[in-house]
């Protein structure tokens, strides 16, 4: 069995038949940058295990160097991300690992592939197509819609609604009709002022446009599959 519990924002703890993953773990409550309308669920200490952390790109809403330098210190979790994140971080650099789109590897029996994010507002976005044995996952970032989305196909897609350099809902749902997935999980939306969106209504279009299931987890909200 494998599960994904929803941490706030694009943030998620990810149980890949006994793999524990990350993404994009930023846990700070009150953040200089924006108003945070919803809490993050944890804080960097409540993370115990983690085998890896995928971090899409380098906005402070996706890395915040203290949350994953935190999380690699108690766990020694190894951490996937563009070189030009990676260098934000004070972690080991044998704990690094540099991914650029169109990469596909395997890494501690896991296979990993390295997507397009299209986010012109990031030095180098990119997305995960994650798979161990026998389910896989799709994790987005921030990105709008692509034509390449048709090359992906996963149990389980996570992807942004909250436009605003994101997809928005309607061009969420647009790019599920290219995605082959069973699964979608919204992210990134309502956490602040700029990416509210509704949430009911992206699944109301899912169920009608697509032939994928929507999965609206609330904060510490689990999907199991």
């Amino acid at each position: 069995m494998s599960s994904i519990k929803y941490l706030g924002h694009s943030s998620f703890e990810i149980n890949l038949e006994g793999r524990i993953i990350y993404t994009d773990p930023w846990f700070n409550p009150k953040p200089k940058e924006v108003q945070r309308l919803a809490p993050p669920l944890i804080s960097a200490v409540d993370v115990k295990k983690a085998d890896f952390i995928l971090i899409s790109h380098e906005h402070f809403d996706h890395c915040d160097p203290f949350d994953v330098a935190g999380i690699e210190k108690r766990t020694f979790a190894t951490v996937l991300a563009p070189e030009e994140t990676l260098v934000k971080l004070d972690i080991p650099e044998n704990k690094k690992v540099s991914v650029s789109e169109g990469e596909t590897f395997n890494l501690q029996g896991v296979d990993f592939t390295i997507t397009q994010a299209k986010h012109p507002q990031s030095v180098h976005p990119v997305g995960f197509i994650v798979e161990y044995n026998g389910k896989s996952f799709y994790f987005a970032g921030d990105t709008y819609d692509f034509y390449d989305m048709n090359l992906i196909d996963v149990d389980v897609s996570m992807i942004p609604i909250g436009g605003t350099y994101t997809m928005d809902v309607l061009a969420a749902v647009n790019s599920l009709k290219r995605i082959k997935t069973s699964f979608v999980i919204p992210m990134h939306y309502n956490t602040f002022p700029a990416i509210k969106a509704n949430v009911e209504e992206f699944a109301k279009r899912v169920k009608q446009d697509t032939k994928c299931i929507p999965v609206v987890l609330k904060i510490g909200g689990e999907f199991n599959f």
